[in-house]
């Protein structure tokens, strides 16, 4: 029970952490810098580009689409439908709306324009600041990563499911720098609010099992 009652504190303190850096950088690029690229920006831009290549653009760009409003809408309905939707789907949906509802406002709020388009590998519109490709890969594929790994039975499935997951959650957002279509602090502003999200997703996540005495059985088969 202490270590719980341990490991819940420093979840809350890890959460609020990232939210308040997520605030900072917002609050350095849109008021010190003026939506203007930071000298970080440039340095990490420059670096990402460097790697580019016919094969690499080929398969970053693949990547980074998994992460599209389209392709994340998708997934949440195939898990909506599956019979274990209350286990996977509904939880995952809700946190990724959670996602959307916050980031889409503070974009319309910063209003950073992106990199020049002469830049972009895919196709871009919108504002840049936050990277919703970055909250949302954090918050879908995190908490992915966290009920496959509390629910699924399957222990070679689960190992396959939590690899993926994990490494989608930790490189779409890089991708977004390397095919152009975003600064580097709008990655990094996503994956603090976006772990700032999950976190909080998986503290509620964990009051409801253990308020209703759940502990839920569904098995990815």
């Amino acid at each position: 029970m202490e270590k719980k009652k341990n490991a819940k504190t420093i979840m809350i303190a890890a959460a609020v952490i990232l939210l308040a850096a997520a605030g900072y950088i917002t609050y350095e690029v849109a008021a010190v810098y003026e939506t203007l690229p930071l000298p970080l920006d440039k340095a990490v831009q420059n670096f990402f580009f460097s790697l580019r290549g016919p094969v690499q653009d080929v398969i970053i760009s693949s990547i980074t689409h998994l992460s599209d409003t389209v392709t994340i809408i998708a997934f949440c309905i195939v898990l909506l439908i599956l019979p274990n939707r209350k286990t996977y789907g509904l939880p995952v949906s809700l946190a990724c709306l959670g996602g959307v509802a916050i980031y889409k406002p503070l974009k319309h709020f910063v209003l950073r324009a992106r990199p020049d388009a002469s830049l972009h590998l895919v196709t871009q519109g919108g504002y840049s600041f936050p990277s919703g490709h970055s909250v949302t890969s954090i918050v879908f594929y995190g908490l992915m990563l966290y009920l496959i790994q509390k629910h699924c039975k399957n222990e070679k499935l689960k190992t396959v499911l939590s690899w993926i997951c994990g490494i989608l959650a930790v490189v779409i957002g890089p991708s977004r720098i390397y095919v152009g279509v975003h600064w580097p602090t709008d990655v990094l502003a996503g994956w603090c609010l976006g772990g700032g999200i999950l976190i909080i997703a998986i503290l509620i996540l964990e009051k409801i099992y253990v308020k209703k005495e759940l502990q839920p059985y569904a098995e990815v088969r």
